[in-house]
C-alpha cells in the first residue's frame, strides 16, 4: 500500500537521544544530559514540549501516584508541577543546543506548543504514539511544513493506514514512521523488529525504531533492517528519580549503540556479491593450485595419483582438474612446483 515516497536527504542513521523528561525540570540537569549526549556521539536530543493543563483532565490530576522517586511527589498534578517547563526553560535550552551543535527536537503535546517549537525553528516534529489518532494536532503540525517523525506504538494497521493517508491529504510531504513498542521497558522478545521492514515495505517510506528495550543490541539489529532513525531514552544517571530513568540509556550504553550501529550502517551499504581488492589479493594465499605430487618427466600422462593441490592459488586452480588430467606432460615437473598450463601439451585449458 504505497501512499507517500520520499528520497532519503543523507546517508546516516539519525539518532535521537530522548531526555523527554529524565531533566526532572531542572536546566542544569538538562544542559548536563545535552553534554553528554553529544560526547555519546548521538545526532540529536529531544525533549517533550507539555502543558499538563492541555494533556490531562483536571479532575485527574489530584490522583495517586507512587511518586517516582520525588519528594513530596504523591499526586499527577504535583508530579507535572515537578518536571514541567515554561516558555524560557525552552528558549534556554534550544540555544544550549545550538551552542552544542547537537539538533533540538521535542515532542509537542498541544497546539501552543507547536507554536512555540516553530518560533523555535525546530528543523523536525516528533508525534507521541499517543497522538497518531490526535488528528488535530497532525493538521496543526501538517500546517508548519516541516518533517514528521511519527511514532506507532500501540496502532494497529488499520490505524497506521489511516494516519498516513491523513498526512498525505494534509500535504505532509516528508514523513518518517517509528516502529514503537508501548511497553516500559520492552522485553526483547515482544520488540518485533520485523515490523521494520513490513512498515518499509507497505508505506514506502523511511522506518526508524524508538526502542524502550535495555541496553543497546536491540537498537543495533533494528539498523540491521533498515531503520534510518533510533530513538532512544537517555539519562545520566539511572538512579536519578523519574519514570523513565532505570530504562534510560546511560551515556556509555549510548556511546556504544551509535558506535556499533555506525558500523553496521556501512556493512549494508552495498547491495549483491561483491570481492573487494582485498579479498583478491587473499584469493593467491587462500586458494590452491595444482602441484606435482611426485618428480614427473617430460613425455608422462598426468594422472590423478601425480597430483596435489596446494597453496598458493597462483597457478592452474582445482576446479580445472579435469582439463589436466590425461594431457602430456611436455617438461620435466619437480615435486610440489605448479603445473602450468605452458608446461602441458594439447592445450584445452584457458585461462580466459
Amino acid at each position: 500500500m504505497e501512499f507517500l515516497q520520499r528520497k532519503r536527504c543523507n546517508n546516516m542513521i539519525l539518532y535521537i537521544a530522548e531526555i523527554g523528561l529524565n531533566h526532572n525540570g531542572e536546566l542544569s540537569l538538562a544542559k548536563e544530559m545535552v553534554d553528554a549526549a553529544k560526547e555519546s556521539g548521538t545526532s540529536a536530543v529531544k525533549f517533550q514540549s507539555i502543558n499538563a493543563m492541555k494533556l490531562i483532565a483536571k479532575n485527574a490530576m489530584d490522583n495517586k501516584i507512587d511518586g517516582f522517586g520525588f519528594n513530596n511527589v504523591n499526586t499527577v498534578g504535583e508530579f507535572w508541577d515537578k518536571v514541567g517547563v515554561d516558555k524560557a526553560f525552552h528558549y534556554e535550552i534550544k540555544k544550549y543546543c545550538d551552542q552544542k551543535d547537537i539538533e533540538f527536537i521535542s515532542t509537542p503535546f498541544d497546539f501552543l506548543s507547536v507554536d512555540l517549537l516553530d518560533e523555535l525553528g525546530i528543523r523536525r516534529f516528533k508525534v507521541a504514539s499517543g497522538d497518531l489518532t490526535h488528528y488535530p494536532l497532525l493538521k496543526k503540525i501538517a500546517r508548519k511544513s516541516k518533517p514528521i517523525i511519527l511514532s506507532t506504538g500501540m496502532a494497529s494497521i488499520d490505524e497506521i493506514d489511516n494516519v498516513v493517508l491523513y498526512c498525505k491529504d494534509n500535504d505532509v510531504k516528508d514523513l518518517t514512521l517509528l516502529h514503537c513498542l508501548s511497553l516500559y521497558p520492552t522485553r526483547p522478545e515482544l520488540a518485533n523488529l520485523n515490523a521494520i521492514s513490513f512498515l518499509k515495505e507497505r508505506y514506502r517510506l523511511p522506518v526508524g525504531f524508538s526502542d524502550h528495550t535495555i541496553g543497546s543490541h536491540i537498537s543495533v539489529s533494528a539498523i540491521a533492517l533498515g531503520a534510518t532513525i533510533i530513538e532512544k531514552h537517555f539519562t545520566i544517571d539511572n538512579n536519578l528519580p523519574g519514570p523513565d530513568q532505570k530504562l534510560s540509556a546511560n551515556p556509555e550504553i549510548f556511546k556504544r549503540m551509535v558506535k556499533e550501529g555506525n558500523d553496521v550502517f556501512k556493512a549494508i551499504q552495498q547491495k549483491g556479491k561483491i570481492v573487494t581488492l582485498g579479498e583478491i589479493k587473499m584469493k593467491e594465499f587462500a586458494r590452491r593450485s595444482i602441484v606435482a605430487a611426485l618428480d614427473i618427466q617430460k613425455g608422462e600422462i598426468l594422472m590423478g595419483n601425480k597430483l596435489e593441490y596446494k597453496r598458493p592459488g597462483t597457478g592452474i586452480g582445482p576446479n580445472l582438474v579435469n582439463q589436466v588430467i590425461g594431457r602430456v606432460v611436455a617438461v620435466d615437473i619437480k615435486m610440489d612446483a605448479q603445473i602450468m598450463e605452458s608446461d602441458l601439451k594439447t592445450q584445452v585449458f584457458s585461462k580466459d
